[in-house]
């Protein structure tokens, strides 16, 4: 059957059938952290070492996301994602049948690593761009960037209690399982091309590498790479959050507490921020959004008083980014067209990725020197402030401006 005789589901059904795969192929890099202190007991490894195979997903991630958004470009997205999420599945029954760590590194650091590329925020993002108009995009994407929180706040519990009853084996093949019968069936039913993509995968229809170089040297999308940098920097809040909580003062309960909060937070934002870039203009709701998180971060190296307000600051300064990320996606694509949106989103996504490994390990050297996040902190501000103020000025489609044009002539794409 040819793809164009397929029914095509509705855009709504294909945003949340993406939505619901995306946050299952989250589940790669949402529970690793649960899966290091096992890991570390069977094999007698230090810590540094357990942690080599999530530093090898993360540099195959960041791989992945380039190669596959080529591919994606080429070929179309379906194919990628499918092929991306049946590596996954591949990678986790692999990993729970791992004896050493040149197995682990393959199976979980280059195997899943390798799948969020493919099936991941990035390449999902471009999809569901594809399938709605400027009118909307922006809070069409919004909805994909929940996807993360979704996964940390769902599927630790329960990769925590399989491991509690079983092992961290079964946990490993549990989540394979998950993603072999749940997330690749949704994803063969509900992840499709639009129709006038059809033709990917066309020799006419590709780009060459080289047709991204005028792109990358645009002025505005120096400004975004900057910015997604920054961002990538900025996630080191999110990987100390629970030492982050613990040096104000609170307990680990409390730090517990404060990643629901900004995994709650990020899920509203994302909606929140993805809804204002469609109705007031991207550029300016993305520096909002840096600048929120900039004032934000200051008030976190103050001293609270209370657990609340420290939670409240948490959702400020931290909840945002998810938000942050989906207006960026949504500009790149808007920017550089459908041709080229997958390397460029992937591309961009290795300098966030080198703003995200630098990031902990720069705030972790800071606290080691002064006992504080403190003053990194005020340095995290200025850096959020200025990409906000430089973002805002960076000049794109308009979707409100857009907005008028579909009004008018509904015929536009």
């Amino acid at each position: 059957m040819r793809p164009a005789d397929i029914v095509q589901p509705s855009r709504s059904t294909i945003l949340l059938i993406s939505l619901v795969v995306v946050t299952m192929t989250s589940i790669g890099m949402s529970t690793f952290s649960l899966f290091m202190p096992p890991m570390q007991a069977e094999f007698g490894w230090s810590r540094s070492m357990v942690t080599v195979p999530y530093t090898a997903a993360m540099i195959s991630w960041a791989v992945g996301a380039v190669l596959f958004g080529k591919l994606a470009d080429d070929f179309g997205v379906r194919r990628v994602i499918l092929g991306g999420v049946a590596l996954m599945a591949l990678g986790f029954f692999g990993m729970g049948a791992s004896r050493n760590m040149w197995q682990l590194v393959l199976t979980y650091g280059v195997m899943v690593g390798l799948a969020m590329g493919a099936c991941g925020l990035a390449i999902v993002s471009l999809l569901v761009s594809k399938h709605f108009d400027a009118a909307d995009r922006g809070f069409a994407v919004s909805v994909i960037q929940t996807a993360p929180p979704f996964s940390a706040l769902l599927f630790p519990p329960l990769v925590y209690l399989l491991m509690h009853k079983h092992d961290w084996r079964i946990a490993a093949l549990a989540a394979g399982m998950l993603i072999a019968c749940v997330a690749l069936p949704l994803a063969w039913i509900g992840v499709r091309d639009p129709r006038r993509d059809a033709g990917a995968g066309h020799a006419g229809a590709r780009a060459s590498w080289a047709e991204c170089m005028p792109c990358l040297r645009d002025r505005r999308m120096m400004i975004l790479f900057a910015a997604r940098f920054s961002c990538g920097v900025a996630f080191f809040q999110i990987a100390h959050l629970v030492a982050l909580t613990l040096a104000k003062g609170f307990s680990i309960a409390a730090g517990a507490t404060a990643v629901s909060v900004f995994g709650g937070a990020a899920i509203a934002s994302a909606l929140l921020f993805g809804w204002l870039s469609d109705n007031y203009g991207r550029s300016k709701m993305l520096g909002l959004s840096y600048l929120v998180r900039g004032l934000g971060t200051l008030l976190l190296a103050v001293n609270f008083s209370s657990e609340f307000w420290f939670f409240v600051v948490v959702g400020v300064a931290i909840g945002p980014t998810f938000g942050t990320v989906a207006i960026q996606n949504v500009m790149f694509y808007e920017i550089v067209g459908p041709r080229l949106a997958g390397v460029v989103l992937g591309l961009s996504f290795i300098v966030h990725q080198i703003g995200a490994a630098g990031g902990p390990m720069i705030a972790s050297m800071a606290f080691d020197r002064t006992g504080s996040y403190d003053g990194f902190m005020l340095v995290m501000a200025g850096i959020l402030i200025v990409a906000g103020l430089l973002v805002v000025g960076v000049a794109g489609p308009d979707a409100r401006a857009r907005r008028s044009v579909l009004a008018t002539n509904p015929g536009a794409s």
